[in-house]
């Protein structure tokens, strides 16, 4: 089984951090926040022996992100992704509402 290194964008870090505190402060709800950042880093953490298993997306507004650019969804988010090698790339973490051409 194939092993990567998954690394997080400064992007992506902030658009988890973003959601975090809107759900944790303007929804006035902390666990909730908690859990949803858990889950969020539960599944990135699963790319580390399958991030080649998710389909190149063929959206453009994936694609912007890297010509192999590639999406796993958790709840309503989407974590855009780029496989290099060994090395796997987190580039953001979207609403699902804000994609286009799903």
């Amino acid at each position: 089984m194939k092993h990567y290194n998954v690394y997080i964008s400064v992007k992506a870090h902030s658009d988890l951090i973003e959601l975090t505190s809107y759900i944790a402060y303007e929804l006035k709800s902390p666990i909730t926040s908690k859990r949803y950042a858990t889950g969020i880093m539960n599944v990135i953490n699963s790319l580390k022996t399958s991030a080649e298993s998710f389909a190149v997306s063929s959206s453009a507004s994936i694609l912007k992100f890297g010509y192999n650019a590639r999406r796993l969804n958790y709840k309503s988010h989407a974590i855009i992704y780029i496989v290099k090698g060994n090395n796997v790339f987190i580039e953001a973490i979207l609403p699902q509402s804000n994609i286009k051409g799903l």
